[in-house]
């Protein structure tokens, strides 16, 4: 088995995490993609984005992620990851929200997603809300986006 494999055996075994993650993105998912590998977001939208400086952020609604924060050597990252298997599938196009550049994204899993997506209102009230904290700190540039 090869170390990967291990880890995603591993990572199976978590919790699904059902939920809003975000991951930094250079523009639009435009057509269905499977994940080949595990693939980090964060629960924290300023993480994902490097403090709003990505060109744009995916908000991916999670049905089978795992949150691994609590095992991260950086907890702060609140890191969720999406598991090999599992596609992602845009749920419209991209779209300004709060000043930030969003697309949302189903993670699917066995043909089926699980969760709705979230109106706009909650979405520009969690990046409103993450805004207020003032910037992240960010100690793995480059892992979420």
């Amino acid at each position: 088995m090869t170390d990967i494999a291990a880890l995603v055996a591993s990572l199976e075994k978590l919790p699904p995490y059902v939920g809003l993650t975000w991951r930094g993105a250079l523009g639009a998912l435009v057509a269905s993609q499977p994940l080949a590998g595990p693939l980090p977001t964060s629960r924290d939208v300023r993480i994902a984005s490097s403090n709003f400086s990505a060109p744009a952020v995916w908000a991916v609604v999670s049905s089978a992620g795992r949150d691994i924060a609590p095992l991260s050597m950086d907890p702060a990252s609140q890191e969720v990851v999406l598991l090999p298997s599992s596609y992602l599938t845009p749920a419209d196009g991209l779209r300004d929200l709060a000043g930030v550049v969003v697309q949302v994204v189903l993670e699917v899993r066995d043909g089926t997603p699980v969760g709705d997506v979230p109106p706009d209102d909650v979405l520009m009230s969690a990046i409103e809300s993450a805004r207020a904290l003032g910037p992240a700190r960010i100690s793995q540039p480059g892992r979420f986006g």
